[in-house]
Protein backbone atom coordinates (compact mmCIF):
# COMPACT_ATOMS: atom_id res chain seq x y z
CA UNK A 1 0.00 0.00 0.00
CA UNK A 2 2.82 2.34 0.40
CA UNK A 3 4.44 1.39 -2.85
CA UNK A 4 0.54 2.24 -4.23
CA UNK A 5 0.70 5.50 -2.50
CA UNK A 6 4.24 6.81 -3.82
CA UNK A 7 2.99 5.87 -7.34
CA UNK A 8 -0.23 8.07 -6.64
CA UNK A 9 2.22 10.95 -5.32
CA UNK A 10 4.65 11.05 -8.27
CA UNK A 11 1.31 11.85 -10.45
CA UNK A 12 0.23 14.42 -7.74
CA UNK A 13 2.58 15.12 -4.97
CA UNK A 14 -0.21 17.61 -2.74
CA UNK A 15 -2.48 14.30 -2.32
CA UNK A 16 -3.22 13.73 1.15
CA UNK A 17 -3.93 10.33 3.03
CA UNK A 18 -5.51 9.40 6.49
CA UNK A 19 -4.68 6.27 7.67
CA UNK A 20 -6.69 4.42 10.48
CA UNK A 21 -5.44 0.99 12.37
CA UNK A 22 -5.75 -0.33 15.82
CA UNK A 23 -4.01 2.02 18.23
CA UNK A 24 -1.52 -1.13 18.89
CA UNK A 25 -0.18 -0.81 14.89
CA UNK A 26 0.04 3.31 14.93
CA UNK A 27 4.26 3.01 15.98
CA UNK A 28 4.47 0.34 13.13
CA UNK A 29 3.09 2.54 10.36
CA UNK A 30 5.46 5.67 11.36
CA UNK A 31 8.11 3.39 10.99
CA UNK A 32 7.16 1.73 7.78
CA UNK A 33 6.47 5.26 6.08
CA UNK A 34 10.09 6.65 7.80
CA UNK A 35 11.55 3.12 6.68
CA UNK A 36 10.29 3.18 3.04
CA UNK A 37 9.45 6.41 2.16
CA UNK A 38 11.51 9.73 1.27
CA UNK A 39 10.03 13.45 1.40
CA UNK A 40 6.75 12.25 3.28
CA UNK A 41 5.30 14.41 6.08
CA UNK A 42 4.26 12.12 8.61
CA UNK A 43 1.86 13.57 11.34
CA UNK A 44 0.69 10.95 14.04
CA UNK A 45 -2.45 12.19 15.78
CA UNK A 46 -2.23 10.54 19.14
CA UNK A 47 -2.34 11.35 22.68
CA UNK A 48 -4.25 14.24 24.54
CA UNK A 49 -7.47 15.70 22.71
CA UNK A 50 -5.52 18.74 21.78
CA UNK A 51 -2.15 16.66 20.83
CA UNK A 52 -4.78 15.17 18.15
CA UNK A 53 -5.38 18.39 17.37
CA UNK A 54 -2.54 19.94 16.73
CA UNK A 55 -1.72 16.89 14.52
CA UNK A 56 -4.55 17.38 12.23
CA UNK A 57 -4.25 20.71 11.74
CA UNK A 58 -0.50 20.33 10.64
CA UNK A 59 -1.78 17.62 8.28
CA UNK A 60 -4.51 19.70 7.29
CA UNK A 61 -2.12 22.85 5.97
CA UNK A 62 0.80 20.88 5.17
CA UNK A 63 1.85 20.49 1.24
CA UNK A 64 3.74 18.02 -0.50
CA UNK A 65 3.12 13.91 0.03
CA UNK A 66 1.43 14.08 3.73
CA UNK A 67 -0.38 11.02 5.44
CA UNK A 68 -2.09 11.85 9.40
CA UNK A 69 -2.28 8.51 11.14
CA UNK A 70 -4.66 8.10 13.64
CA UNK A 71 -6.48 4.91 15.57
CA UNK A 72 -10.02 4.06 14.73
CA UNK A 73 -10.93 4.89 18.48
CA UNK A 74 -9.23 8.45 17.75
CA UNK A 75 -10.93 9.55 15.34
CA UNK A 76 -14.60 8.24 16.45
CA UNK A 77 -13.43 10.72 19.39
CA UNK A 78 -12.35 13.33 16.69
CA UNK A 79 -15.47 12.98 14.25
CA UNK A 80 -16.72 15.96 15.07
CA UNK A 81 -14.13 18.42 14.00
CA UNK A 82 -12.96 15.40 11.27
CA UNK A 83 -16.02 14.83 9.82
CA UNK A 84 -15.94 17.65 7.20
CA UNK A 85 -12.33 16.83 5.84
CA UNK A 86 -12.93 16.00 1.82
CA UNK A 87 -10.34 15.06 -1.13
CA UNK A 88 -8.26 12.80 0.50
CA UNK A 89 -6.88 8.65 -0.08
CA UNK A 90 -8.13 6.97 3.25
CA UNK A 91 -6.43 3.93 4.13
CA UNK A 92 -8.08 1.51 6.54
CA UNK A 93 -6.01 -1.24 8.27
CA UNK A 94 -7.13 -4.15 9.91
CA UNK A 95 -10.72 -3.41 8.16
CA UNK A 96 -12.53 -6.37 10.34
CA UNK A 97 -12.27 -3.36 12.94
CA UNK A 98 -15.43 -1.82 11.05
CA UNK A 99 -16.75 -5.00 10.09
CA UNK A 100 -19.91 -4.74 12.51
CA UNK A 101 -22.47 -2.51 10.85
CA UNK A 102 -24.03 -0.95 14.62
CA UNK A 103 -20.32 -0.09 15.86
CA UNK A 104 -19.49 3.37 15.39
CA UNK A 105 -16.32 2.34 14.39
CA UNK A 106 -18.00 1.35 11.41
CA UNK A 107 -20.43 4.39 11.04
CA UNK A 108 -17.35 7.02 11.51
CA UNK A 109 -15.71 4.24 8.53
CA UNK A 110 -18.77 4.66 6.50
CA UNK A 111 -18.82 8.48 6.49
CA UNK A 112 -15.19 9.37 5.72
CA UNK A 113 -15.33 7.11 3.16
CA UNK A 114 -18.30 8.86 1.44
CA UNK A 115 -15.82 11.98 1.91
CA UNK A 116 -12.56 10.42 0.57
CA UNK A 117 -11.55 10.43 -2.77
CA UNK A 118 -10.04 6.58 -2.77
CA UNK A 119 -10.46 3.90 -0.29
CA UNK A 120 -8.81 0.82 0.38
CA UNK A 121 -9.04 -2.02 3.50
CA UNK A 122 -6.76 -3.80 4.20
CA UNK A 123 -6.85 -7.11 5.81
CA UNK A 124 -5.42 -10.71 6.10
CA UNK A 125 -8.73 -12.21 7.25
CA UNK A 126 -11.49 -10.78 4.96
CA UNK A 127 -13.83 -13.02 6.23
CA UNK A 128 -12.89 -15.12 9.39
CA UNK A 129 -16.15 -16.42 10.52
CA UNK A 130 -19.01 -14.94 8.50
CA UNK A 131 -19.79 -13.63 5.18
CA UNK A 132 -21.97 -11.21 7.02
CA UNK A 133 -18.27 -9.62 7.79
CA UNK A 134 -17.69 -9.19 4.17
CA UNK A 135 -21.02 -7.68 4.02
CA UNK A 136 -20.03 -4.87 6.67
CA UNK A 137 -16.42 -4.19 5.66
CA UNK A 138 -17.65 -3.72 1.71
CA UNK A 139 -20.85 -1.56 3.11
CA UNK A 140 -18.04 1.09 4.09
CA UNK A 141 -15.74 0.50 0.82
CA UNK A 142 -17.89 -0.08 -1.91
CA UNK A 143 -21.28 0.96 -0.40
CA UNK A 144 -23.31 0.54 -4.08
CA UNK A 145 -22.11 -2.98 -3.86
CA UNK A 146 -24.15 -4.91 -1.76
CA UNK A 147 -27.63 -2.48 -1.66
CA UNK A 148 -29.47 -4.23 0.52
CA UNK A 149 -29.99 -4.49 4.63
CA UNK A 150 -28.18 -6.39 6.97
CA UNK A 151 -31.21 -8.55 7.09
CA UNK A 152 -31.73 -9.32 3.00
CA UNK A 153 -28.23 -10.36 2.71
CA UNK A 154 -28.41 -12.36 5.21
CA UNK A 155 -32.06 -13.97 3.91
CA UNK A 156 -29.90 -14.11 -0.12
CA UNK A 157 -26.20 -15.08 0.70
CA UNK A 158 -26.73 -17.71 3.98
CA UNK A 159 -29.04 -20.62 5.01
CA UNK A 160 -31.18 -18.66 7.75
CA UNK A 161 -32.93 -20.60 10.78
CA UNK A 162 -35.28 -18.06 12.66
CA UNK A 163 -34.55 -18.66 16.38
CA UNK A 164 -37.10 -17.70 19.50
CA UNK A 165 -34.87 -15.40 21.88
CA UNK A 166 -35.85 -14.00 25.43
CA UNK A 167 -38.82 -12.23 25.10
CA UNK A 168 -40.61 -14.37 22.80
CA UNK A 169 -39.23 -12.54 19.85
CA UNK A 170 -37.55 -14.51 16.58
CA UNK A 171 -34.24 -13.47 15.59
CA UNK A 172 -32.17 -14.84 12.08
CA UNK A 173 -29.49 -16.83 12.93
CA UNK A 174 -27.15 -17.91 9.96
CA UNK A 175 -26.67 -22.20 10.07
CA UNK A 176 -24.73 -22.04 6.94
CA UNK A 177 -23.88 -21.23 3.34
CA UNK A 178 -24.52 -23.25 0.03
CA UNK A 179 -21.71 -23.23 -2.58
CA UNK A 180 -23.50 -20.95 -4.92
CA UNK A 181 -24.02 -18.65 -2.91
CA UNK A 182 -20.50 -17.99 -1.73
CA UNK A 183 -19.22 -18.33 -5.31
CA UNK A 184 -21.67 -15.29 -6.04
CA UNK A 185 -20.38 -13.61 -3.05
CA UNK A 186 -17.00 -14.01 -4.42
CA UNK A 187 -17.57 -13.15 -8.30
CA UNK A 188 -19.05 -9.76 -6.54
CA UNK A 189 -16.61 -8.49 -4.65
CA UNK A 190 -14.09 -9.84 -7.25
CA UNK A 191 -13.43 -6.36 -8.88
CA UNK A 192 -12.80 -4.80 -5.92
CA UNK A 193 -10.50 -7.37 -4.17
CA UNK A 194 -6.83 -7.11 -4.67
CA UNK A 195 -4.83 -9.83 -3.45
CA UNK A 196 -2.27 -12.17 -4.12
CA UNK A 197 -3.03 -16.10 -3.61
CA UNK A 198 -0.03 -17.81 -1.82
CA UNK A 199 0.91 -19.91 -4.15
CA UNK A 200 1.81 -16.74 -6.26
CA UNK A 201 4.21 -15.70 -3.71
CA UNK A 202 5.43 -19.17 -2.55
CA UNK A 203 8.81 -18.83 -3.11
CA UNK A 204 9.30 -15.36 -1.05
CA UNK A 205 7.70 -17.12 2.16
CA UNK A 206 9.87 -19.26 4.04
CA UNK A 207 8.44 -23.49 3.78
CA UNK A 208 6.22 -24.29 6.96
CA UNK A 209 6.42 -27.26 8.81
CA UNK A 210 3.88 -28.67 11.54
CA UNK A 211 4.43 -30.97 13.73
CA UNK A 212 2.81 -32.13 17.01
CA UNK A 213 4.55 -32.75 20.52
CA UNK A 214 2.34 -34.84 22.77
CA UNK A 215 2.35 -34.31 26.68
CA UNK A 216 0.46 -35.77 29.17
CA UNK A 217 -1.67 -34.81 32.28
CA UNK A 218 -0.31 -34.76 35.73
CA UNK A 219 -2.48 -36.87 38.12
CA UNK A 220 -3.83 -33.76 39.67
CA UNK A 221 -4.76 -32.21 36.39
CA UNK A 222 -6.30 -35.43 35.25
CA UNK A 223 -8.24 -35.14 38.51
CA UNK A 224 -9.67 -31.56 37.86
CA UNK A 225 -10.03 -32.28 34.13
CA UNK A 226 -12.79 -35.16 35.17
CA UNK A 227 -14.47 -32.49 37.62
CA UNK A 228 -14.90 -30.07 34.61
CA UNK A 229 -16.52 -32.76 32.42
CA UNK A 230 -18.05 -34.23 35.50
CA UNK A 231 -20.23 -30.03 35.97
CA UNK A 232 -18.80 -29.46 39.45
CA UNK A 233 -15.03 -27.79 39.46
CA UNK A 234 -13.29 -27.24 42.73
CA UNK A 235 -10.72 -24.67 41.90
CA UNK A 236 -7.59 -23.15 43.85
CA UNK A 237 -9.70 -20.72 46.22
CA UNK A 238 -11.88 -23.55 47.36
CA UNK A 239 -14.72 -22.22 46.01
CA UNK A 240 -16.73 -25.05 43.74
CA UNK A 241 -18.09 -23.95 39.77
CA UNK A 242 -20.48 -25.48 37.92
CA UNK A 243 -19.63 -26.11 34.44
CA UNK A 244 -21.86 -26.50 31.33
CA UNK A 245 -20.79 -28.05 28.12
CA UNK A 246 -19.95 -24.63 26.86
CA UNK A 247 -17.61 -23.40 29.77
CA UNK A 248 -16.15 -26.78 30.16
CA UNK A 249 -14.31 -26.23 26.97
CA UNK A 250 -12.99 -22.98 28.42
CA UNK A 251 -12.20 -24.43 31.78
CA UNK A 252 -10.37 -28.05 30.29
CA UNK A 253 -8.21 -25.95 28.19
CA UNK A 254 -7.32 -24.08 31.31
CA UNK A 255 -6.19 -27.22 33.26
CA UNK A 256 -4.60 -28.75 30.45
CA UNK A 257 -2.28 -26.02 30.27
CA UNK A 258 -1.35 -25.70 33.65
CA UNK A 259 -3.53 -25.46 36.64
CA UNK A 260 -1.71 -21.84 37.61
CA UNK A 261 -4.53 -20.71 35.66
CA UNK A 262 -7.15 -21.92 38.17
CA UNK A 263 -5.31 -20.26 41.31
CA UNK A 264 -3.50 -23.34 42.72
CA UNK A 265 -0.15 -22.77 43.91
CA UNK A 266 2.91 -25.52 43.45
CA UNK A 267 1.85 -27.26 40.64
CA UNK A 268 2.98 -28.95 37.75
CA UNK A 269 2.75 -28.81 34.00
CA UNK A 270 4.29 -31.49 32.04
CA UNK A 271 3.24 -28.52 28.96
CA UNK A 272 5.15 -26.15 30.24
CA UNK A 273 8.31 -28.31 31.00
CA UNK A 274 8.19 -29.16 27.87
CA UNK A 275 8.28 -25.87 26.44
CA UNK A 276 11.18 -25.07 28.75
CA UNK A 277 13.21 -28.20 27.28
CA UNK A 278 12.11 -26.98 23.95
CA UNK A 279 13.81 -23.69 24.07
CA UNK A 280 16.88 -24.69 25.66
CA UNK A 281 18.01 -28.55 25.38
CA UNK A 282 15.71 -28.87 22.60
CA UNK A 283 15.81 -28.15 18.33
CA UNK A 284 14.69 -24.46 19.65
CA UNK A 285 17.88 -23.69 21.65
CA UNK A 286 19.33 -20.66 20.45
CA UNK A 287 16.67 -19.96 17.88
CA UNK A 288 14.20 -16.85 18.28
CA UNK A 289 10.53 -18.38 18.74
CA UNK A 290 7.39 -17.22 19.47
CA UNK A 291 4.55 -18.66 21.49
CA UNK A 292 1.24 -18.37 21.48
CA UNK A 293 -1.09 -18.53 24.23
CA UNK A 294 -4.85 -17.59 24.54
CA UNK A 295 -4.30 -16.95 28.16
CA UNK A 296 -2.88 -14.15 29.22
CA UNK A 297 -2.45 -15.35 32.95
CA UNK A 298 -0.48 -18.19 31.19
CA UNK A 299 2.21 -15.49 29.97
CA UNK A 300 2.35 -14.41 33.46
CA UNK A 301 3.32 -18.30 34.67
CA UNK A 302 5.71 -18.95 31.71
CA UNK A 303 7.53 -16.04 31.50
CA UNK A 304 9.27 -16.07 35.13
CA UNK A 305 10.24 -20.01 34.72
CA UNK A 306 11.52 -19.16 31.48
CA UNK A 307 13.52 -16.64 32.74
CA UNK A 308 14.70 -18.60 35.50
CA UNK A 309 15.93 -21.12 32.76
CA UNK A 310 18.28 -18.78 31.18
CA UNK A 311 15.59 -17.82 27.91
CA UNK A 312 15.04 -13.75 27.59
CA UNK A 313 11.36 -13.40 27.00
CA UNK A 314 9.27 -10.76 25.89
CA UNK A 315 5.44 -9.98 25.60
CA UNK A 316 2.83 -8.26 23.87
CA UNK A 317 -0.14 -9.68 25.57
CA UNK A 318 -2.41 -6.36 24.69
CA UNK A 319 -1.43 -4.86 28.54
CA UNK A 320 1.54 -3.50 27.15
CA UNK A 321 1.10 0.34 26.37
CA UNK A 322 2.62 1.67 23.56
CA UNK A 323 6.44 1.81 23.97
CA UNK A 324 6.68 -1.38 25.78
CA UNK A 325 5.11 -2.98 22.99
CA UNK A 326 7.56 -1.26 20.23
CA UNK A 327 10.84 -2.20 22.49
CA UNK A 328 9.79 -5.62 23.06
CA UNK A 329 9.03 -6.09 19.15
CA UNK A 330 12.69 -4.22 18.48
CA UNK A 331 14.25 -6.82 20.97
CA UNK A 332 13.05 -10.11 19.38
CA UNK A 333 13.47 -8.67 16.32
CA UNK A 334 17.29 -7.55 16.11
CA UNK A 335 19.81 -10.56 15.45
CA UNK A 336 22.30 -8.79 17.64
CA UNK A 337 19.62 -8.77 20.61
CA UNK A 338 19.63 -12.02 23.04
CA UNK A 339 15.98 -11.82 23.91
CA UNK A 340 14.81 -15.55 22.29
CA UNK A 341 11.27 -15.45 23.27
CA UNK A 342 8.29 -13.55 22.64
CA UNK A 343 5.02 -14.76 24.07
CA UNK A 344 2.00 -13.15 21.98
CA UNK A 345 -2.04 -13.53 22.45
CA UNK A 346 -5.03 -12.63 20.74
CA UNK A 347 -5.28 -9.53 22.14
CA UNK A 348 -1.77 -8.24 21.19
CA UNK A 349 -0.52 -10.96 18.02
CA UNK A 350 -2.56 -8.83 15.64
CA UNK A 351 -0.41 -5.77 13.50
CA UNK A 352 3.45 -7.10 14.09
CA UNK A 353 5.85 -8.49 12.41
CA UNK A 354 7.71 -11.07 13.61
CA UNK A 355 10.08 -12.36 10.97
CA UNK A 356 12.65 -13.64 13.02
CA UNK A 357 11.11 -16.22 13.74
CA UNK A 358 13.11 -19.38 13.45
CA UNK A 359 9.30 -21.14 15.04
CA UNK A 360 6.35 -20.41 16.66
CA UNK A 361 4.70 -22.71 19.52
CA UNK A 362 1.54 -23.33 20.03
CA UNK A 363 0.88 -23.45 23.79
CA UNK A 364 -2.42 -23.89 22.91
CA UNK A 365 -4.33 -23.95 19.28
CA UNK A 366 -7.11 -20.88 18.54
CA UNK A 367 -10.40 -22.44 17.75
CA UNK A 368 -11.25 -20.22 15.12
CA UNK A 369 -9.11 -21.50 11.26
CA UNK A 370 -8.84 -17.54 10.80
CA UNK A 371 -7.43 -16.69 14.01
CA UNK A 372 -5.02 -19.91 13.48
CA UNK A 373 -3.96 -18.26 9.76
CA UNK A 374 -3.11 -14.84 11.23
CA UNK A 375 -0.96 -15.82 14.06
CA UNK A 376 0.69 -17.88 11.87
CA UNK A 377 1.16 -15.14 9.45
CA UNK A 378 3.18 -13.17 12.08
CA UNK A 379 6.34 -15.41 11.09
CA UNK A 380 5.33 -16.59 7.55
CA UNK A 381 5.84 -13.15 6.17
CA UNK A 382 7.67 -11.98 2.66
CA UNK A 383 11.50 -10.74 4.57
CA UNK A 384 11.94 -13.50 6.62
CA UNK A 385 15.20 -14.58 6.93
CA UNK A 386 14.84 -18.41 7.28
CA UNK A 387 14.35 -20.95 4.36
CA UNK A 388 12.07 -22.80 6.67
CA UNK A 389 10.38 -22.20 9.92
CA UNK A 390 8.12 -24.32 12.39
CA UNK A 391 4.78 -24.50 13.86
CA UNK A 392 5.21 -26.46 16.69
CA UNK A 393 1.80 -27.82 18.83
CA UNK A 394 2.00 -29.15 22.58
CA UNK A 395 -0.66 -31.29 22.67
CA UNK A 396 -1.87 -33.04 25.80
CA UNK A 397 -3.28 -36.74 24.39
CA UNK A 398 -6.77 -37.12 24.90
CA UNK A 399 -8.07 -33.72 26.00
CA UNK A 400 -9.48 -30.77 24.14
CA UNK A 401 -6.24 -30.49 22.48
CA UNK A 402 -6.42 -33.01 20.27
CA UNK A 403 -9.97 -32.06 19.68
CA UNK A 404 -8.59 -28.68 18.59
CA UNK A 405 -6.27 -29.81 16.18
CA UNK A 406 -8.81 -31.73 14.35
CA UNK A 407 -11.73 -28.98 13.49
CA UNK A 408 -8.38 -27.28 12.40
CA UNK A 409 -6.84 -29.97 9.81
CA UNK A 410 -10.15 -31.42 8.95
CA UNK A 411 -9.02 -30.72 5.39
CA UNK A 412 -5.35 -32.35 5.47
CA UNK A 413 -6.05 -35.55 3.91
CA UNK A 414 -3.62 -38.10 2.72
CA UNK A 415 -4.76 -39.71 -0.88
CA UNK A 416 -4.49 -43.04 -1.27
CA UNK A 417 -3.38 -44.65 -5.00
CA UNK A 418 -5.85 -46.43 -6.08
CA UNK A 419 -8.65 -46.34 -3.61
CA UNK A 420 -12.47 -45.76 -5.09
CA UNK A 421 -13.56 -42.40 -6.35
CA UNK A 422 -15.69 -41.99 -3.15
CA UNK A 423 -12.54 -42.47 -1.03
CA UNK A 424 -10.98 -38.95 -0.42
CA UNK A 425 -8.08 -40.19 1.76
CA UNK A 426 -7.48 -40.81 5.15
CA UNK A 427 -6.95 -38.66 8.36
CA UNK A 428 -4.97 -39.44 11.70
CA UNK A 429 -7.45 -39.04 14.23
CA UNK A 430 -5.63 -39.15 18.11
CA UNK A 431 -3.12 -41.77 16.30
CA UNK A 432 -5.50 -43.81 14.72
CA UNK A 433 -6.16 -43.99 10.49
CA UNK A 434 -9.33 -42.98 9.73
CA UNK A 435 -10.81 -43.42 5.92
CA UNK A 436 -12.83 -39.98 4.33
CA UNK A 437 -15.56 -40.68 2.28
CA UNK A 438 -17.59 -38.06 0.13
CA UNK A 439 -21.08 -39.85 0.02
CA UNK A 440 -21.63 -37.94 -3.52
CA UNK A 441 -19.55 -39.97 -5.18
CA UNK A 442 -21.76 -42.83 -4.37
CA UNK A 443 -25.01 -41.23 -5.63
CA UNK A 444 -23.16 -39.91 -9.03
CA UNK A 445 -23.65 -36.03 -7.65
CA UNK A 446 -21.20 -33.90 -8.46
CA UNK A 447 -18.36 -32.62 -6.02
CA UNK A 448 -18.28 -29.62 -4.01
CA UNK A 449 -15.47 -26.98 -3.83
CA UNK A 450 -14.13 -27.24 -0.18
CA UNK A 451 -14.79 -23.99 1.52
CA UNK A 452 -14.47 -22.36 5.38
CA UNK A 453 -17.13 -24.01 6.45
CA UNK A 454 -16.36 -27.89 5.31
CA UNK A 455 -16.03 -30.26 8.07
CA UNK A 456 -15.52 -34.02 8.33
CA UNK A 457 -17.52 -35.90 10.41
CA UNK A 458 -16.70 -38.87 12.42
CA UNK A 459 -19.07 -41.72 12.68
CA UNK A 460 -19.21 -45.00 14.29
CA UNK A 461 -21.31 -47.93 11.48
CA UNK A 462 -20.83 -51.65 13.13
CA UNK A 463 -17.22 -50.17 15.58
CA UNK A 464 -15.79 -49.26 11.82
CA UNK A 465 -14.74 -45.18 12.46
CA UNK A 466 -15.51 -43.15 8.92
CA UNK A 467 -15.07 -39.77 8.33
CA UNK A 468 -17.96 -38.29 5.85
CA UNK A 469 -17.21 -35.34 4.28
CA UNK A 470 -19.93 -32.25 4.62
CA UNK A 471 -20.51 -29.00 3.67
CA UNK A 472 -21.46 -27.62 7.14
CA UNK A 473 -22.10 -28.14 10.72
CA UNK A 474 -25.20 -26.84 11.99
CA UNK A 475 -25.19 -27.42 15.44
CA UNK A 476 -23.86 -30.55 17.71
CA UNK A 477 -26.57 -32.08 19.72
CA UNK A 478 -26.68 -34.87 22.26
CA UNK A 479 -29.23 -37.45 21.74
CA UNK A 480 -30.00 -40.64 24.24
CA UNK A 481 -29.15 -43.74 22.39
CA UNK A 482 -33.09 -44.68 23.71
CA UNK A 483 -34.45 -41.91 21.80
CA UNK A 484 -32.56 -43.02 18.30
CA UNK A 485 -35.30 -45.76 16.49
CA UNK A 486 -33.65 -48.97 14.85
CA UNK A 487 -33.30 -47.98 10.88
CA UNK A 488 -35.76 -49.96 8.53
CA UNK A 489 -34.82 -53.37 7.03
CA UNK A 490 -34.66 -52.93 3.03
CA UNK A 491 -33.77 -55.24 0.98
CA UNK A 492 -33.26 -57.78 3.59
CA UNK A 493 -30.09 -55.95 3.99
CA UNK A 494 -28.47 -54.57 7.53
CA UNK A 495 -29.09 -50.68 6.89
Amino acid sequence: SIAALCHLWERDPDRKVVVLTKKSSVPQWEDEFARFTEGVKVYVAKGTPAQRERAQEAWNNASGPTVLIESYQSACQDFTSIQGWGGFILVMDEATMFKTPSTRIHKVCEHLATQADRVWALTGTLIKNSLMEGYGIYRVVVPELFRMSRNAFMTDYCIVQMQRVAGGRQVPMIRGYRDADVRRFRDNIDPFYLGRPKHLVANELPVLTARDVFVHLTLDQAAKYREALDGLLEVGSGEEKETTQLTAITYCQEIVNHLGLLDFDNTESEKLDTLIDLLTEGDLAEEKVIVFTRFKRMVDIAVPELTKAGVKCVRVTGDEDENQRRAAMKAFQDPNDDTRCIFITMAGGDAINLQAAKALVFYDTPWSAGDYLQILGRMIRIGSEHDKVYAIHLVCKDTVDQRVQEVLRMTEIAPVPGAPGCVLGIINLRGNVVTVVDARELFGLPRNENTDQTRIMIVEINKLIVGLLVDSVAEVVNIQNSDIDSAPSIGNEDS
